[in-house]
Order: structure tokens, then C-alpha cells, then sequence
């Protein structure tokens, strides 16, 4: 199996890695909630009398598992991760407990970035920075929803690198687009809604190097992805494991959803990470699959339905 997972294209061993740039892991963790109800949320499923009977044990099984997770992505890197972003996490208590948790604490010291969003579920973007490598400059969410629509915000970041010499400025945005809830193409002005508000903010941005990353909620053959191509922004060249050909899989098929944008002099690049721990044989369909976190109702001391995506600078 490990040969099957890591046998990655010859491209990224030819490349020279910037130690200056910053290094980004994003993971959707696949509802990283708290036991307690937020007022105005529809949370009640992740509480300790609810579907999922999510109680304390379960809650810092999650935190674990979440934890180990991102050591085991971090550990399939040639630098050092500079930023996780993730998504799907319910507030910054959950960011603290993940921060702290031994199994990623000697990758940090960790400073925790998070906007509680109008999403009705309550879950948002957050993000952990790697006080050892990167400082942050601002943030601040950038927010989408309506009176009648309401879903988490994307989460800019502008941060520095730590060295004091030749550093370089990032400006990046985590989105978390809107799903496909009532359908492919009903849903789809809703995630072109939200990904053209992150571009009109990132438009007021001077910044020489801009990036959005997370789960776009569609592929980049979407029309409205092709059209941001077509006016500055370019998609990082992905390197996959073989057999591995996305970040998530519905019925059966592997589908590519965790993306990045960027628009730099720079060339970046990204990568899927799969390392053993996060898959399962798919015994539905053959092959692997990401070992989730939750099947229906029931918490299976597995991770996220989704893979983690790497995107990183490649000097010029």
C-alpha cells in the first residue's frame, strides 16, 4: 500500500522549494464541533442528547484523531507547514484544544485564527499559524450571507514571514463554497456568488502574492472557475498519489474539490496527501477511500471524508 500511495510524479522532486515562501496544509476535518448548543444554530445533532450522542469521550476523540491527522499529512512534506487551514470547525475552543493536543504541538507554537460566520450549522473557516516560521499581519472574514441565505464565511489572512530577511507577504483566503445541496446546478450561483465577493476583496488587495484555498464544493471544470482562470488567476498543477485522484469520493468516484487559486509572479504548486492512516479499503468499490469520521450516525474513530491538499512556492 505505501508504494501504491507515495509514488508521486518525478515533477516535484526536480523542484527547487522556497524556504522563505509560505507553506499551506488545508483539511475540511468533517464537522470538528464542541458538545455544547450555540444559540441560533441547528448544532442540536452534535450535542451529548443528540443524533450523534456526541458527548465529552467522542469530542476529544475527534480532537485526537484530528490531531494525528494533520501530524500524519505534515510528516509527507519537504518543509515546514507554515499555515493549516481548515474547515468545518465549530468555533476557536475547538482551535485551542486542536492547537494544544500533543500530536501537533511540536510542529507550532500555533496562534489560532477564527470569525464565528452566519452559517446556520455553525461551522466556519479557521486557521492555525506557525508562530515559529510566520507572522500575522491582519485578518478578517468576508462575509457573503444574506437575510435569506446564510453560510460561513471565507477567512482572510495576510501574513509574513518570520525571517527579516527578504520576506515575503502572502495574502490568503480559506472559502469553504457553499455545497450542492438541492442539486449541482441549482447550488451552483451560490458558490459563483461567493467566490466573486473573495475576488472583489482580494481585487482592493496590493498584494504582489494572493491565494484562496480550501473546498471549492465543485471541480475546477466549473464554468464559473474556467472564467477566474481567464482573468489573472492561475490553479496550482496538482501531484497526486497513484490511484488517489482527488480529495473526496462519492459513489465510487474520486473527485477533486479541495483546490487553490493563486494569482503571483511566484509559481506554486499542490499536492493531495494520503498518507496510510487517512484511507480505507473501499469495499463498495474497489480501491481506497478516506476513512471518515462519521457513518450516518456513528463516530468510527476515523478522520474526514476529505483529504488534505499542500500548496506550496516553487522558486523561479
Amino acid at each position: 500500500m505505501r508504494h501504491i500511495l507515495f509514488n508521486y510524479c518525478l515533477l516535484f522532486s526536480l523542484c527547487s522549494y522556497s524556504s522563505l515562501a509560505q507553506h499551506i496544509l488545508f483539511y475540511n476535518v468533517e464537522n470538528l464541533f464542541d458538545t455544547l448548543h450555540d444559540r441560533g444554530k441547528n448544532d442540536f445533532d452534535f450535542t451529548p442528547n443528540g443524533a450523534y450522542s456526541y458527548a465529552s469521550p467522542t469530542y476529544f476523540l475527534k480532537i485526537r484523531q484530528t490531531a494525528r491527522a494533520l501530524r500524519s499529512a505534515m510528516n509527507t512534506t519537504e518543509h515546514t507547514i507554515d499555515i493549516i487551514a481548515v474547515a468545518e470547525v465549530e468555533n476557536r475552543t475547538v482551535l485551542l484544544d486542536l492547537a494544544k493536543h500533543k500530536a501537533i504541538r511540536s510542529f507550532g507554537p500555533w496562534r489560532i485564527v477564527h470569525f464565528d460566520s452566519p452559517d446556520r450549522r455553525g461551522i466556519d473557516c479557521g486557521a492555525l499559524i506557525n508562530l515559529s516560521t510566520s507572522r500575522v499581519i491582519q485578518s478578517k472574514p468576508i462575509t457573503y450571507s444574506s437575510g435569506h441565505f446564510k453560510t460561513r464565511d471565507a477567512l482572510l489572512l495576510v501574513t509574513r514571514s518570520a525571517s527579516q530577511k527578504d520576506s515575503i507577504d502572502l495574502t490568503s483566503v480559506i472559502v469553504h463554497l457553499p455545497s450542492k445541496r438541492g442539486g449541482a446546478l441549482k447550488s451552483a450561483p451560490f458558490r459563483r456568488m461567493a467566490l466573486s465577493a473573495v475576488l472583489a476583496e482580494l481585487d482592493c488587495d496590493s498584494a504582489q502574492n494572493q491565494l484562496i484555498v480550501g473546498d471549492f464544493n465543485d471541480l475546477s471544470t466549473a464554468d464559473y472557475f474556467q472564467n477566474i482562470m481567464d482573468s489573472g488567476w492561475t490553479a496550482p498543477g496538482f501531484s497526486h498519489p497513484k490511484n488517489i485522484n482527488g480529495t473526496y469520493k462519492f459513489q465510487g468516484r474520486w473527485q477533486h474539490i479541495d483546490l487553490a487559486l493563486y494569482r503571483s509572479k511566484r509559481q506554486y504548486l499542490g499536492r493531495i496527501l494520503a498518507p496510510p492512516l487517512l484511507l480505507e479499503t473501499d469495499t463498495k468499490w474497489g480501491g481506497y477511500k478516506p476513512k471518515r469520521a462519521y457513518l450516518g450516525q456513528f463516530y468510527t474513530y476515523g478522520y474526514s471524508d476529505h483529504l488534505p491538499v499542500y500548496i506550496f512556492h516553487v522558486n523561479d
